[in-house]
């Protein structure tokens, strides 16, 4: 539900060397919410993105992000080739969640179903990044009402679609052999979902990927540990000549 925003902190020592573009995709920040599951696969978030490209007159990009929008930027290298140069993934998971992570959902989607999208936020903090992560970003209350604002943006049934779309994907780690451009991943040492087992076996996939695992890293590394991440993606960008 986050919005791109999220990103910038990440990608603000690349601004002189990359035109940067962060999108909401459907479903996150300003951009439109849906009612139906359907409606928030990756074929249509896909089809979002390569609509605004061609608004924009660009070609291929590369595309990255972090959780859902790593996992992403590797579908479109799978189903849009020509339109992607190179992949950053940052705990992109091509994979089914895990049985731990649907028994939760359906623990936890009472919560949303009731509109108590607050106490929603707690639990998912605590499952991606734990107990004292939660506790850091409670301890600012200004930042905390920063963060769970988005979720106000949402209707009851939109929120709902979005997570059960989450929840029920299926696993596609195999497509990613596919892939033939440059290809970073990311993983957080300690993260859950995806393991860093999991990450591994991706990178192993793709031809040619390059695999960093965060010592000590969660869910979401680029915040934990941004400058070893930035470090990363800064060598990978001269790599591949950005």
């Amino acid at each position: 539900m986050e919005d791109s925003s999220y990103m910038v902190a990440d990608l603000e020592p690349f601004f002189p060397r990359i035109r940067a573009l962060l999108p909401d995709t459907r479903g996150h920040g300003r951009s439109q919410k849906f009612d139906r599951v359907e409606d928030y696969t990756y074929d249509r978030k896909l089809e979002d993105l390569l609509l605004w490209l061609d608004h924009l007159g660009i070609e291929n990009a590369v595309w990255g992000g972090a959780s859902m929008g790593a996992a992403l930027s590797l579908w479109a290298a799978v189903h849009a080739p020509q339109r992607v140069r190179a992949v950053i993934s940052v705990s992109g998971p091509p994979y089914a969640a895990i049985e731990p992570d649907k028994a939760w959902w359906r623990a936890h989607r009472p919560l949303v179903e009731a509109g108590r999208f607050e106490e929603y936020y707690d639990a998912n903090v605590r499952l991606r990044m734990g107990e004292a992560t939660l506790a850091r970003v409670k301890a600012r209350p200004e930042r905390y009402a920063a963060l769970t604002a988005p979720l106000r943006e949402q209707a009851v049934a939109s929120l709902l679609a979005l997570l059960d779309e989450t929840y029920s994907r299926t696993e596609w780690v195999a497509e990613c052999a596919r892939i033939r451009c440059p290809v970073q991943v990311i993983a957080g040492e300690v993260d859950h979902f995806p393991t860093a087992e999991m990450s591994r076996r991706v990178a192993q996939t793709i031809p040619g990927a390059r695999l960093h695992v965060v010592a000590g890293g969660s869910h979401f590394p680029n915040r934990s540990h941004r400058a070893e991440v930035q470090g990363v993606i800064a060598a990978f960008f001269d790599e591949i000549g950005v």
